[in-house]
Formats: C-alpha cells, structure tokens, sequence
C-alpha cells in the first residue's frame, strides 16, 4: 500500500513537473541546432542527473530490494530502433514526454500519438521479454560491475556535474523550469526505484492486451496521477489551451506515435524510460539509443534546415 501511494504521489509530481520544465527531446534538439542554444539540452541531462542521484542513493541504502536494468545487447535492433523511434518523435513534433506535456497542455491532437502507440504495441513483436528490461540484476551486482570501470566512473562524474550545474543555476536565479527539472528527474527516480517496469506506454500495453493486475495498481495509479497532475498543472499555470484535431496534425501523431511505438519495442523502452531508468541506471545501452535517437532528430532538423535554405535561394 505505501509503495502504491508513494508511486502516486511520486507520479503527480512528474506530471506536474512535465509540463513547466523543458522536458522535450524533439524541443530540446530543435532549439540547439535551430537557434544554437544548449540550455535546453543541458536540463535533459539535469533531469538525468537528478534521477541518477535517486537510483543510486536507494541502491546503496536499499541494495537487496532495489533493482537496475538488465544490459541488453548492442546490435542493429537497438540502432534500427533508436533511429525509428527519432524519425517517430521528429514526425510527432514531441517525444514520449513531450507527448504528456502537450495533451495535458489541451491539444487533442496527441490522442492520436497515443493511439499510434497502441497500434505499434499491438502489430510490432518486442524484441525482449520484460524481464530483461526491468529488475534484471540486484542494485548490489550493478554497482559492482560499473564501480571501478570507466563507464561508471563518466556516469557518476556527469551526474554529479549536472546536479551542481542545476544547483547553482538555481542559486544565482529560482526559476520555475530548473526547479521543474529537477522535480522531474527525482518523481521519476522514485517511480522506477519502486516500480522498474513503469511508463504509462507499459501501461498502455497491459490495457490492450487486457492484462491489467490488481497486484500492480501502483503502476496504473502512476500513470492516472502522471497524467493528471500534468492537466491540473496546465490549468493552474494557464497553459491550458484546447486545441482541436486538425486532419494534418493529427496523421503526423499517429504516424509518429506509431513510429515511436515501433521503436520503443526495438530498443526497449521509449526516451522516458531512457532517461529516467536505463541512463540513471548505468546501463550502455541506454545511452546509447538516446544519443542515436538525438542524433536522428537533429539530422532532421538539418535537413529541415537546409531544404529551406535551398528553397529561399531559388
């Protein structure tokens, strides 16, 4: 019951969080290789940071109960994935995360992302058991394995820097989307800590497959508190604007939402349980389909760029 309500809670704050931070991948690549401007960027990796520093604080405190994502292997389906879920977020114009903020921001637009979704984990086979993804070694053997390597050692040496970044940021000047940030990396810190196979996309998948458990209500609370606290965020911030489906908009998120979904079963797992679960959890193969993903989004942004250019030119 505690872990139920602790998912909850941990689940509004996220929610809420989402929608004042700078969460967005797709806005966060578009404002650095569009305007040239990093900050954006750098509060991904805040909220990463962040989430880290909660992973580990639990692993160290809690080593027998908590777990951390199993290594998966990386092979072509986790590049092929990573770059299919970048096409289907670039197309969507909002990653997972992004997708939250702005349905709860009022654009029903992004109910269809949410049904491409479904058609993906419906039609696309995952290419792992769910055991392979969540709790598949004890924090205490992860530890381990990543403590004197240099892959652990870069790992804790970026979180520690982004969170001192975050705190002086805050420090020198409150501001709502920082604090956001942070909020967002340490809700889902907390999720994943108590709950290592949740995202509301899992979520979505038992639903479909009617396979919803009362034994595992934190995770569907989770979601309904993740979604909410970003809808009554919205409105008490005035960010809430309703925005009806328009025939183009809504093909872009369905086709993007399926995109994403297809991706997401390749990798596994969508860029919110990258970097809130696999990248905090000091697992390679989480970075890496992130920096791929990115990679793709901002190669569209170039091309973007460039055919607009060529275009002017004429």
């Amino acid at each position: 019951m505690a872990e139920t309500w602790i998912t909850a809670l941990a689940g509004l704050l996220l929610g809420a969080a989402l929608v004042r931070a700078n969460s967005c991948t797709v806005a966060s690549t578009r404002r650095l290789i569009i305007e040239r401007r990093a900050d954006w960027m750098l509060g991904l990796f805040v909220a990463i940071g962040w989430a880290g520093l909660v992973l580990l604080s639990f692993a160290f405190l809690w080593p027998i109960k908590v777990k951390f994502p199993a290594d998966m292997p990386i092979a072509m389906p986790l590049v092929i994935g990573s770059i299919v879920l970048g096409m289907g977020a670039l197309l969507n114009k909002g990653c997972f995360l992004g997708s939250v903020s702005q349905l709860c921001r009022g654009n029903l637009n992004y109910l269809f992302t949410l049904a491409g979704i479904a058609v993906a984990l419906i039609l696309v086979p995952k290419m792992h058991n769910g055991d392979g993804v969540t709790g598949g070694k004890s924090a205490a053997d992860a530890i381990a394995a990543v403590n004197f390597t240099w892959f652990g050692c870069l790992a804790a040496i970026i979180f520690g820097v982004m969170i001192l970044y975050s705190i002086r940021k805050l420090a020198r000047r409150r501001t709502i989307p920082m604090m956001a940030l942070i909020i967002v990396g340490v809700a889902g810190g907390v999720i994943y800590t108590f709950n290592p196979d949740w995202s509301y996309t899992s979520v979505l998948d038992r639903a479909i497959h009617g396979s919803l458990d009362a034994h595992n209500w934190a995770l569907e609370i989770g979601a309904v508190a993740m979604f909410g606290g970003a809808t009554i965020s919205s409105i008490l911030g005035s960010k809430f604007t309703l925005v009806w489906p328009s025939l183009f908009e809504a093909a872009g998120c369905s086709a993007g939402g399926f995109l994403m979904g297809s991706g997401a079963a390749m990798i596994p797992g969508g860029n919110d349980t990258m970097m809130l679960w696999s990248i905090p959890g000091l697992a390679q193969h989480g970075i890496i389909a992130y920096l791929i993903m990115v990679a793709t989004i901002a190669a569209g942004f170039i091309a973007m760029q460039y055919g607009s250019a060529r275009i002017k030119s004429r």
